[in-house]
């Protein structure tokens, strides 16, 4: 005669029973990862019936009272039929339940709800774009707490939580009713059910549109700038606009994107950024422009472009759309500071300078590192810091005998107009410190970026 004694997982298995009203579902979780190309609910059924067989056999062999006490908890705290049938044949009492102790809100299963949470949870997505899904779930508190403490009374290491199991549960629904396929890491929707409230909402994840602008007038700044006086507001100072300049980069972009994507909100994400009378020209900047809950996940790029562009009125170009996603995101803004970078700029000397002392220039900025504190100008918004930026070239000619030209070619981040003036010793060595004479920046722009995101 075989008993549940002699294996730990039927002994840990009755002692919940014995304690607690529990599913097929929720009892064989507590094993969740012992054995395979299985489920839980087909776990527990086993579990169940492998007992159920111990205690019948009990029941045959002599040892009455423990049979029937293992009818008794299996046909009741169990809701096992099998074990309900024995009793009955063996006139054993026992208190129904219908109640799972893990799964149960107001009495009912949240696993019994599935389908209709499913069906709950495709209407929420009509009229919307995705071709990925995933489940997601908000367990009960008071579910999690029963689960955690069963956990540390028994002391399981192979059981699954409440979330997981539910979660996978209902995807499996979704799966089938949309068609559409399961993506663990970036998923297009999630489908999110809270157990507490029986509700159901639906998270859209953002959509990312990669390019390159090129900005092609003065006085345009990459995002938008309130006005100092009244952060926003609108005053006398602004003339009511609470903007110290009335357009910007950013939102000649991302207006445009999020309105064909059907979005909310936008983000405008760039490979740093020029300063507001600086222009981009060459092949632009790189940006990726983040469109948070867009009903529309494949906009006409072609189309946004060209509407961009119409709206900008030659103030900026947009090229190279594509979508792309966090992680061309991430590298974009990691290698903004190390990528190379070329810089056409016009110098007004305060004397004079020589072709010797240009010559010199030319050598004294051949692939050295120079140390730039951060400006005076842009000290208010940013750390004092003294950041180390790898010069990789100058060229410079003479435009007349109080004017420079000068192409730079310069690590990511490095501030020309500082390299020039030597913003009074903040950064060294300097044009100005080489040549010997004052030195300010006249005109600057950015010429090429090269950067490698993907």
């Amino acid at each position: 005669m075989t008993s549940v004694e002699e294996y730990s997982m039927l002994k840990t298995a009755q002692e919940m029973l014995n304690q607690h009203t529990l599913c097929d579902g929720c009892l064989g979780r507590q094993f969740a990862w012992l054995g395979t190309a299985t489920s839980n609910e087909d776990r527990g059924h086993s579990i169940k019936l492998t007992l159920c067989m111990i205690a019948d056999d009990q029941l045959e062999s002599g040892n009455k009272d423990t049979g029937r006490h293992s009818i008794e908890t299996l046909a009741g705290n169990g809701m096992f039929a099998p074990a309900q049938a024995i009793a009955a044949q063996n006139s054993i009492d026992y208190i129904a339940r219908s109640s799972c102790y893990l799964c149960s809100v107001d009495g009912i299963s949240v696993f019994d709800r599935i389908p209709m949470i499913a069906r709950r949870m495709a209407e929420c997505a009509d009229q919307i774009e995705f071709e990925t899904i995933l489940a997601g779930s908000v367990p009960s508190p008071h579910l999690v707490e029963r689960q955690d403490e069963m956990s540390a009374t028994y002391s399981t290491l192979h059981s699954e939580t409440l979330k997981s199991h539910f979660n996978r549960l209902t995807g499996i629904q979704i799966h089938e009713l949309l068609g559409k396929e399961v993506d663990f890491e970036r998923p297009d929707v999630v489908f999110i059910y809270d157990m507490d409230n029986d509700g159901v909402r639906l998270q859209i994840n953002p959509i990312f549109i990669y390019g390159r602008y090129r900005k092609l007038v003065r006085g345009l700044p990459q995002s938008r700038w309130d006005c100092r006086k009244c952060k926003g507001k609108g005053c006398g100072y602004c003339g009511g606009t609470g903007r110290k300049y009335p357009d910007s980069i950013s939102e000649y972009v991302g207006i445009h994107a999020q309105r064909l994507a059907s979005g909310t909100h936008f983000k405008f994400h760039a490979a740093g950024r020029e300063d507001v009378d600086v222009l981009m020209l060459g092949n632009g900047r790189p940006f990726v422009v983040e469109v948070t809950e867009p009903r529309v996940r494949t906009p006409d790029l072609q189309a946004l472009a060209q509407t961009i562009n119409s709206e900008a009125g030659g103030r900026i170009e947009v090229q190279d759309l594509e979508l792309t996603d966090r992680h061309r995101l991430q590298k974009l803004k990691e290698n903004a500071s190390s990528n190379v970078k070329e810089y056409a700029a016009i110098i007004q000397t305060e004397n004079p300078v020589t072709d010797d002392a240009i010559q010199r220039v030319v050598q004294s900025f051949q692939a050295v590192v120079i140390e730039q504190r951060t400006p005076n100008r842009v000290s208010h918004r940013r750390s004092d810091l003294v950041r180390k930026k790898r010069i990789h070239q100058i060229h410079m000619t003479r435009e007349s005998d109080g004017t420079l030209q000068a192409f730079f070619k310069v690590q990511g981040g490095t501030y020309i107009k500082e390299l020039i003036s030597g913003d009074a010793g903040r950064t060294k060595p300097s044009i100005a410190e080489v040549l010997g004479t004052g030195c300010v920046c006249k005109e600057l722009n950015v010429t090429a970026i090269y950067s490698d995101e993907r």
